[in-house]
């Protein structure tokens, strides 16, 4: 089972895709994000390394690396573990007013359960609301 969220930013794609793929700058906007950087430019390979604060003020690291990345529409990165693998998608897609954004997140593996315990579904559905909240807003400034 996996999270799914959704909102519709008063922008257009290129506007979005700009603001969502400016990793480092994530720190200030998204309530989640305490540090960001990313080792190279927005292509598939390249790494994130990502300090993220949870919705009960816990902190912790992933260091995905990008999977898929098309241009004003998709992007994807997925961080391994032993026995672990989570993947996380972001679609962007025109609407009259302005780019609906999804979030799609599932981990799988044999030790996926671990990852589940530290990081539930229902935690990271709240914390993608609340960094596609602080986008949506950041947008419409």
């Amino acid at each position: 089972m996996g999270v799914v969220v959704t909102v519709v930013a008063p922008a257009p794609p290129a506007a979005v895709w700009e603001r969502w793929t400016a990793f480092a700058d994530w720190p200030s906007w998204n309530p989640h994000c305490v540090e960001a950087a990313i080792d190279g430019p927005v292509i598939p390979g390249s790494g994130l390394d990502l300090k993220l604060r949870d919705t009960k003020g816990r902190e912790f690291y992933t260091r995905p690396a990008l999977a898929e990345v098309e241009r004003n529409t998709r992007v994807t990165w997925v961080a391994k573990g032993l026995g672990v693998r989570a993947r996380t998608t972001t679609m962007l897609s025109p609407e009259p007013d302005g780019t609906r954004v999804t979030i799609e997140s599932d981990v799988g593996g044999l030790l996926a359960f671990t990852y589940r315990i530290a990081l539930g579904d229902g935690v990271q559905a709240l914390m993608y609301v609340g960094m596609l909240d602080a986008l949506t807003d950041l947008m419409r400034l």
